[in-house]
């Protein structure tokens, strides 16, 4: 018998301004006292990461920073965390940070903050881990994301983001759960992808644009998808529109993007 599963991140704060919330939690339910941030030199430059620093420093809990390319180090061994948070803007840096997690001698709490509009990698298991552990927690904030907000750039992640979910759904290892999740995050992209170009500030959009990004990686890894080519048939169907009308707006979404560049 092929035994199914669903399986997500233990928690998923998903609401613009969660992070301080989340944040207490880690004090207040986890106890923790030591947070190592992994993030790139980048978004250090930035002043990026100035919300999360300014809510640990109000907790009391001490925070080490650690550029992601650096690798396990000494220093990193020193500081001794009990908590690894990862913040990111391109999803091969939670893979970095996720084998930095992997060579410590002991397991310690993972968060998971992506700061751009676009990634999935936050919902499904940590890079390189065979036994596909997932982060303890993930902070989708999308206050920390209304930065760099690139038309062309923003196209071609949701574009990227909008065929995840429909391998998931073309998927012969769909279930019921990952079909809810790919088909509301294809018609939230459908709906909001055009809204938010014409107007970037409009944070409904963008939150329902980041809601469809999360769905779309939680459909694409409980349908155990495969690369194989597929003709939307099934996506149709359960869109209940017509294989036509189905390929006409995945052409426009690419159109969109096309005229950005």
């Amino acid at each position: 018998m092929n035994l199914q599963s669903f399986r997500v991140p233990e928690k998923i704060y998903c609401k613009k301004g969660c992070l301080s919330v989340a944040l207490e939690e880690l004090k207040y339910v986890y106890h923790k006292q030591k947070v190592l941030i992994i993030t790139s030199l980048d978004l250090q430059k930035q002043g990026r990461l100035k919300p999360i620093i300014d809510k640990l420093n109000e907790l009391g809990i001490a925070y080490a920073i650690h550029d992601v390319n650096a690798g396990m180090t000494n220093a990193v061994k020193i500081f001794e965390p009990d908590c690894m948070l990862a913040f990111y803007e391109v999803d091969c840096d939670i893979i970095l940070a996720s084998k930095i997690l992997m060579a410590m001698d002991k397991k310690i709490y993972f968060i998971a903050v992506p700061c751009w509009l676009g990634t999935h990698s936050q919902v499904l298991p940590l890079g390189y881990d065979t036994n596909n552990n997932f982060a303890d927690m993930v902070i989708i904030d999308i206050d920390l994301m209304t930065t760099n907000m690139d038309s062309n750039r923003i196209c071609w992640s949701m574009d990227s983001i909008l065929n995840i979910a429909v391998c998931a759904c073309d998927s012969e290892n769909a279930t019921d759960y990952s079909d809810s999740m790919a088909i509301q995050a294809i018609n939230l992209i459908f709906a909001y992808l055009p809204k938010f170009l014409e107007n970037p500030v409009d944070n409904t959009a963008l939150e329902k644009l980041e809601s469809a990004s999360t769905m779309a990686g939680i459909a694409f890894f409980n349908a155990n998808t495969s690369p194989k080519k597929s003709n939307h048939i099934r996506c149709a169907k359960l869109l209940g529109m017509d294989l036509e009308i189905l390929t006409q707006k995945l052409e426009a979404v690419s159109k969109l993007y096309l005229k950005f560049n």
